[in-house]
């Protein structure tokens, strides 16, 4: 498989109105004050930012795998003087963290985007025992007018079962308009 990858010049449609606001994803993946989170794709800060709100007590690392997003993200950071925000450059097959650093992790729009799914060995490996996973990404089966090409995307049985085959524990699945979410438990 070969991701297609978010073009970095469109990063301002990240944050339009027009986006669900990240609310909606944490009623599924709820965010505690003390949470270590990875925001796996963290692009511009979309979900980082209101989550360090939640996390006050908590870290949220802030990882990309794309240079460009990562200086948008750094550049944001300080405009949002978020104290509990660490903003990484990653490699899709190596997560810059220790094993068993987070408590949760959030991956928006990311899964379509990996070259291979090596990268969800990493997510299981920095992640602790009994963490919570939400994906949430473009479904495969719902035509839209915006999104990936629908050859890359994924179905919601697809994801499934790529996290069990990484060891996850499924624990609740769901559909929007245009994406499908899919919890997981490491």
């Amino acid at each position: 498989m070969s991701g297609h990858k978010y073009d970095p010049s469109r990063a301002d449609c990240l944050d339009s109105e027009e986006r669900k606001r990240p609310e909606y994803i944490f009623s599924l993946l709820k965010v505690e004050e003390d949470d270590v989170i990875l925001d796996l794709g963290a692009g511009t800060g979309f979900l980082t930012f209101p989550a360090a709100e939640r996390a006050k007590r908590g870290k949220i690392y802030a990882v990309d795998v794309q240079e460009e997003m990562v200086k948008k993200l750094e550049e944001r950071l300080e405009e949002h003087g978020a104290k509990n925000v660490e903003v990484l450059l990653s490699e899709e097959t190596e997560i810059p963290l220790p094993d068993s650093e987070v408590n949760k992790t959030f991956m928006l729009n990311v899964l379509h985007e990996l070259d291979d799914f090596s990268t969800l060995n990493e997510v299981h490996r920095v992640m602790k025992k009994n963490g919570g996973l939400l994906i949430v990404d473009w479904d495969k089966q719902k035509v839209t007018k915006n999104g990936p090409p629908s050859h890359v995307r994924l179905t919601k049985e697809e994801a499934v079962e790529i996290l069990e085959e990484k060891d996850f524990k499924m624990i609740d699945t769901g559909s929007t308009q245009d994406h499908y979410w899919v919890i997981g438990e490491r």
